[in-house]
């Protein structure tokens, strides 16, 4: 059976202040090793993924910005958490021109901390690792109080615009928006992910929203590039701090 080599190219599109790149066409097929490794001998073999290495690098190396700490996580709450909820909070509003409330992310998705210094898009790439795109949605006040006793359950997630205390074990004792009480019967309107928006991740009450939107042309990824070079155009570095959006309140 002749060995067959799949070479797969990921095409990352960032949209930024300028002029946005589309892609035209895309044209994919099977390399076979055996034949070009006999006929043209292994260095052949190794130019195609010198190449094929190169083209990716290329697109992950420019850098977009810098940070002026380390953003690591770690719950209830933590810097790269809040960095990935308030930046989805901010790009959501100026994408969409929309009044949104809250952002929320689940830290399950953020594969890598972000070191102090230089960000590359490679960077950025590594943290957001998946093609989520963003989304919005309605909650009313039972479904978002739903929605943060399932964030409390996990001892917390990535949220901005929302304050939340919790117990160590994982049960609910307040949350506020804007810094008021939740009402039953007020309508709050959320920035996500398509992926959590469909109740994934432990987060049931993201699946009851309405007047839904899946904005497919923007990822997640593109949103975090976004904030993060208007940072950079205003001459700021990336930081982020722990600001007790969750706190645990010790059982007395």
């Amino acid at each position: 059976m002749k060995k067959l080599l799949l070479l797969s190219l990921s095409l990352l599109l960032i949209v930024s202040c300028g002029a946005r790149k589309e892609l035209v066409s895309i044209e994919a097929g099977n390399i076979k090793v055996g034949n070009i490794a006999r006929e043209n001998g292994a260095e052949s073999v190794r130019a195609i993924l010198e190449k094929g290495r190169n083209a990716v690098d290329s697109i992950k190396r420019p850098v977009i910005g810098e940070a002026a700490m380390d953003l690591e996580k770690y719950i209830p709450e933590s810097p790269l958490m809040n960095f990935a909820a308030d930046a989805l909070l901010v790009t959501a509003r100026e994408y969409t021109g929309q009044h949104i409330d809250i952002a929320i992310t689940n830290k399950g998705g953020l594969r890598s901390d972000i070191s102090k210094g230089v960000i590359t898009f490679g960077d950025i790439y590594n943290v957001f690792t998946f093609e989520n795109t963003l989304a919005l949605l309605t909650l009313d006040g039972e479904q978002l109080l739903q929605l943060c006793h399932e964030i409390a359950s996990v001892r917390g997630e990535a949220i901005s615009g929302m304050r939340l205390v919790i117990t160590p074990n994982g049960e609910l004792v307040s949350a506020t928006v804007a810094g008021k009480p939740i009402e039953a019967g007020k309508k709050y309107r959320v920035a996500t992910s398509d992926y959590l928006s469909q109740g994934n991740d432990k987060m049931n009450a993201l699946a009851l929203g309405s007047d839904r939107e899946i904005k497919s042309e923007m990822t997640i990824r593109d949103l975090m590039v976004m904030y993060i070079k208007a940072l950079a155009a205003d001459g700021k570095a990336l930081s982020a701090e722990c600001d007790g959006r969750i706190t645990v309140q010790e059982e007395k």
